[in-house]
């Protein structure tokens, strides 16, 4: 039974998720991090604490904007639906295991004592698909509904459902009410996120500088370590030039 609290208003417990990126459907990771939770939710709703639990969905960044091109470079170069050129399975395979034996030489000389990812956040979605299609077949996406996804609003519109439905599933008592998406997508999200940099600038509190970045020419903005598919951890590198002049011999 609820413990009997003195008093007039019983203690409250927030607990917050970091909401999930919506390029794609929710996997054992969330539900690992989400378990915890909502164990300690229920644990003090249990107490009689009063209890608030949101959930929201990141759709924020370039990931999504990338896999939309590649859809659409995608139907452009292969039609629609693609016809993908065979795979010369020898090949891979080769390729596989010299990236394997690559891979550990490298964990030889690593430090035990740290872990560091392998792959990027939108490689280790892909599994082994070559292609965005058939990520999203892999997804569990019909392949009738993946030209949409051209449109990068569409993945905003197609995943958080379908997030809601398998968080919901899991039996987290989730406060949905308070769910929301990012970007100017919500325009009352985008309204909040610009009110608050707005007025931390007037302040004095955040300037804008300049920093050296990798940047990517073809979407015309910087390209941070998650928003790339390739290359996680590369950054801009800096050099010493030494000009010396050489005279000819006497």
């Amino acid at each position: 039974a609820p413990t009997a609290h003195t008093g007039s208003k019983p203690p409250k417990f927030f607990g917050n998720f970091p909401y999930p990126y919506m390029n794609g459907m929710l996997h054992l990771g969330h539900a690992f991090s989400l378990s915890k939770l909502e164990f300690a939710s229920a644990y003090h709703r249990l107490k009689g604490d009063e209890v608030l639990f949101p959930f929201a969905f990141h759709c924020t960044g370039m990931p999504i904007k990338a896999s939309a091109d590649k859809i659409k470079n995608e139907m452009a170069k292969f039609g629609n639906p693609p016809v993908f050129p065979v795979v010369d399975e020898a090949a891979e395979a080769a390729a596989a295991a010299a990236k394997a034996a690559e891979a550990a030489e490298t964990a030889k000389n690593a430090d035990p004592t740290k872990f560091a990812a392998k792959k990027s956040k939108a490689v280790a979605k892909a599994g082994t698909a070559a292609y965005q299609w058939q990520i999203m077949k892999s997804s569990g996406v019909p392949e009738g509904d993946i030209p949409p996804f051209a449109d990068p609003y569409h993945w905003l519109d197609y995943f958080p459902p379908l997030a809601k439905r398998d968080v919901t599933a899991m039996g987290c008592q989730v406060d949905w009410r308070r769910s929301f998406i990012t970007t100017d997508h919500n325009p009352f999200y985008d309204a909040f996120v610009r009110w608050q940099f707005n007025t931390l600038k007037s302040i004095g509190k955040i300037i804008k500088a300049k920093r050296m970045a990798v940047y990517s020419p073809l979407d015309g903005q910087p390209c941070a370590d998650h928003d790339r598919a390739t290359g996680e951890g590369v950054g801009p590198q800096e050099y010493v030039l030494v000009k010396m002049r050489v005279y000819d011999e006497w």
